[in-house]
């Protein structure tokens, strides 16, 4: 089984723009996650797509595999996302990351000097914190995130991107 980051695209009713979102999902092939994907948005079902995914394979030195078994690790894979802004744009500009960490302060603390550089305002709310820092938690319990030391890490992008209907 191979975890996947999606980054899924849609309306939400009552929305003037396109929202987006960050989902984890589990399967052998992306192809076979679609339903769960379109049963986690929260908008409108019918309008909501793929704009990128990326298998999840080696983060910060870390080989990440799903298994079927709790294991107990001292470091979580934690994904973080932030807001910042641009002085010559009107939209909140947004960047996010996965990291291996043994807590959540030290993956936003990590997120903080790697993400969004030059921007200002780096935030959630009044806090200067990040918008979002959560140990990824899959949605079946069955499921479990196993961390093993590795020299590979991958970077944060896209193994795929376009605009797939789901």
């Amino acid at each position: 089984m191979q975890l996947f980051m999606v980054y899924l695209g849609g309306r939400i009713q009552g929305c003037h723009i396109e929202m987006h979102d960050v989902r984890f999902v589990v399967g052998e092939l992306i192809e076979q996650t679609y339903s769960k994907l379109k049963a986690q948005w929260v908008g409108d079902k019918s309008s909501v797509h793929m704009d990128s995914y990326m298998a999840v394979n080696h983060i910060d030195g870390f080989a990440v595999t799903v298994v079927d078994e709790p294991v107990a690790q001292s470091q979580q894979l934690y994904f973080v996302n932030l807001g910042a802004y641009r002085a010559d744009s009107l939209a909140e500009q947004h960047d996010f990351a996965l990291y291996v960490a043994s807590s959540s302060d030290e993956a936003k603390q990590r997120a903080k000097e790697d993400l969004l550089a030059g921007l200002s305002h780096i935030h959630k709310d009044d806090l200067h914190d990040v918008d979002d820092c959560f140990a990824i938690d899959l949605l079946d319990s069955q499921l479990h995130i196993k961390l093993t030391p590795s020299e590979q890490s991958q970077a944060i992008k896209p193994d795929w991107f376009g605009y797939h209907i789901l």
